[in-house]
């Protein structure tokens, strides 16, 4: 029988309800709310949890909790710096070298609203941590899946009707609106999230972040797409305490409004060449905002569902119900027409395109 997944629905039951599908398996995670999601893994006996980060230390109380409650599972870390593909390239080596199947990945972002940077690969900082980096970190791991395997990247909640993306410019080296009308629009906010340079001219921090946002989404698209032997999901995990919506300032969602309104009358006066179009969705901002908090026990359920639920893979007797790629919040599918196959496909297409392109031009760099 089918989890009748509740408001109240705690993580543990899902791992509980689905212990045959954790008991023994191998895990690969990273983040606070990874450490909930672990420790129902854990919970529900897997095997191994193989976490990343940028330091031992910071996580080490964290590992330490899970070795001593659940002494089962072998808990394991690796160092990776998601603005270095460099880095990425090696954690992902050491995996492989562990000999161990992955059964489950989940991708968390480690960055929330930023000022515009560059990591050392050139590439704008919240694009490459949120998202790039697990483009390489999971196509690197592929051959180490087991079939049936799970990738989930934990993005935000959206607007339903939200445009799809056009990739044209990722890392906003085009201006959309030139720097004086962005400055305009609110010159403090412009003054903390613009950078006055060559790049970025025109970047909001928010708009960095909904493009990372929407990346995981098309990826796990794009994902469940190329490799049928394995499912993908992104999910929104709700209002956290470590969630954007729980610190990002209200000047800076009234500027990225005043900034997409100014945006779509220039884009309907030329070719749309924003780096993700998301101007064209005028007053109503990509992502949302403003939602009720949510404790990390119920955010990890969403992003265990999506881990676990056989549902989801079509795996339960009956008619095929198959939905990976499927976008998760609140425990439940969401629909969203313009993201969704068909509408979709071609963003997903020109997402995977763009994040190959940009592997690329670093291979001969690395061994």
């Amino acid at each position: 029988m089918a989890l009748d997944f509740r408001c109240d629905t705690l993580e543990t039951e899902v791992a509980e309800k689905f212990r045959a599908v954790v008991k023994d398996k191998t895990y690969l995670t990273r983040s606070d709310l990874a450490a909930t999601t672990a420790d129902a893994l854990a919970h529900g006996g897997a095997a191994t949890i193989i976490f990343t980060g940028r330091s031992q230390p910071d996580l080490q109380s964290i590992l330490d909790h899970i070795r001593r409650k659940h002494n089962y599972t072998k808990i394991v870390f690796f160092a990776a710096e998601t603005g270095s593909l460099a880095s990425i390239r090696e954690v992902a080596q050491s995996i492989i070298d562990l000999e161990v199947s992955i059964d489950g990945v989940i991708c968390f972002p480690t960055l929330q609203a930023t000022a515009w940077e560059l990591t050392e690969d050139g590439v704008e900082s919240q694009f490459q941590k949120n998202y790039r980096s697990y483009f390489v970190l999971i196509t690197l791991l592929l051959e180490k899946m087991t079939g049936g395997a799970r990738v989930v990247l934990i993005s935000t909640t959206i607007r339903r009707e939200a445009p799809a993306p056009r990739w044209e410019d990722v890392n906003y080296s085009v201006s959309r609106v030139s720097a004086s009308q962005y400055r305009k629009i609110n010159k403090k906010v412009s003054e903390m999230n613009a950078h006055a340079g060559q790049n970025g001219e025109t970047y909001h921090s928010l708009d960095g972040y909904a493009q990372s946002m929407f990346a995981n989404i098309m990826f796990a698209k794009g994902l469940a797409e190329r490799n049928k032997s394995i499912s993908a999901f992104s999910v929104s995990p709700g209002n956290t305490s470590s969630n954007i919506q729980s610190f990002v300032s209200p000047e800076q969602v009234a500027s990225w409004l005043q900034f997409q309104k100014r945006g779509t009358s220039i884009a309907k006066s030329r070719a749309h060449g924003s780096s993700i179009n998301l101007a064209l969705a005028g007053e109503n901002l990509p992502i949302l905002l403003q939602q009720a908090p949510v404790s990390l026990a119920h955010a990890s359920t969403t992003i265990c569902r999506a881990l676990l639920d056989p549902i989801l893979a079509g795996s339960q007797n009956g008619p095929p119900i198959e939905q990976t790629g499927a976008f998760l919040d609140n425990q439940k599918v969401v629909a969203l027409p313009y993201l969704d196959s068909p509408a979709g496909e071609e963003s997903a297409t020109k997402l995977w395109l763009v994040s190959e392109e940009l592997v690329s031009r670093q291979k001969t760099s690395y061994p």
